[in-house]
């Protein structure tokens, strides 16, 4: 079977039997014309497409993509020939063992405390900014996920006790405590904007000037529109809040156990992914205080 009957037959496959969006078929036409176009260096048929020479493919791909990237081609790949193995049973598989790139966990996203700092200090003393202030206290001094900043409800703060009961995934219960400066922001809000927004009673610690609880959707736009009017990077989330929240704890000497708790992880495997902050202060301290560290060599 020739390469570009078989290209032509799965772009009808896709299009007419499988129904697949445009943007669908666009994506995998594009992944396996430059595909064809590399091995029909080595012939024209299909037969002569070998596991070796697909590896060998990949490999040249990895150099300019990461390993996401790559591991979409190999889908577009072994569906493609798993289509036409399908329907032609003579021709060989030659994706069978083809295994997908191990994609290594990014480091997560944060701010620094000198952006946090200026973040925070940034607010008016209007209505709107008195509600935004709290908004981002909250996020950072306690390290809550966005959903459950949405869902935290009147009846969670302990705000004389100094301390948050916040609700995460599963419903499981955990206490976090806050700090003076998050805890002077929640008040001055509760205290002087909240009642003015309330239009009916409402258990949501968070409302819009409509009397509305907040979603997700809405605390990700608004943090990102912040997040641009101080020039801070675009790369910043939502979620940047609560690494910002984990990476400052490491890095002032918290243990990692700690934060596990603090963040709600199960599995201290996820919060292991913060380790990089201990690693650089294990650096520091080394460097600090070995003898031949850092030093210049005595003659």
């Amino acid at each position: 079977m020739r390469m570009q009957d078989a290209l032509e037959a799965y772009q009808y496959h896709i299009t007419y039997v499988k129904m697949k969006s445009k943007r669908t078929i666009d994506s995998y036409m594009r992944e396996l014309k430059h595909y064809i176009a590399y091995m029909k260096q080595f012939g024209e048929g299909m037969d002569t497409i070998t596991y070796g020479r697909i590896s060998d493919y990949l490999d040249e791909c990895a150099v300019t993509k990461k390993a996401a990237s790559i591991n979409h081609i190999i889908t577009v790949i072994r569906t493609f020939h798993h289509y036409l193995t399908f329907m032609n049973p003579d021709l060989a598989d030659p994706t069978l063992f083809l295994k997908n790139m191990k994609s290594g966990r990014k480091l997560p996203r944060y701010l620094n405390e000198q952006d946090v700092a200026k973040l925070l200090a940034s607010f008016d003393n209007s209505d709107e900014g008195v509600f935004e202030k709290a908004l981002f206290e909250a996020l950072y001094g306690c390290g809550m996920r966005v959903s459950e900043l949405c869902s935290l409800k009147l009846n969670q703060l302990h705000l004389s006790q100094s301390f948050i009961r916040c609700i995460g995934k599963g419903d499981k219960e955990r206490m976090l405590p806050i700090n003076q400066s998050a805890i002077a922001a929640l008040e001055a809000y509760l205290h002087l904007v909240r009642g003015n927004w309330e239009k009916k009673r409402s258990p949501y610690v968070f409302i819009n000037h409509l009397g509305h609880p907040l979603n997700r959707q809405y605390v990700h736009r608004l943090i990102k529109e912040k997040l641009a009017q101080l020039g801070l990077s675009s790369a910043l989330s939502a979620h940047s809040f609560r690494h910002s929240y984990a990476t400052h704890l490491l890095n002032g000497g918290a243990d990692l156990r700690v934060v596990q708790e603090l963040l709600g992880h199960s599995d201290i495997a996820t919060t292991q992914i913060y380790t990089h902050v201990q690693d650089q202060r294990l650096k520091a301290v080394y460097d600090a205080a070995h003898p031949r560290a850092n030093k210049e060599e005595t003659k």
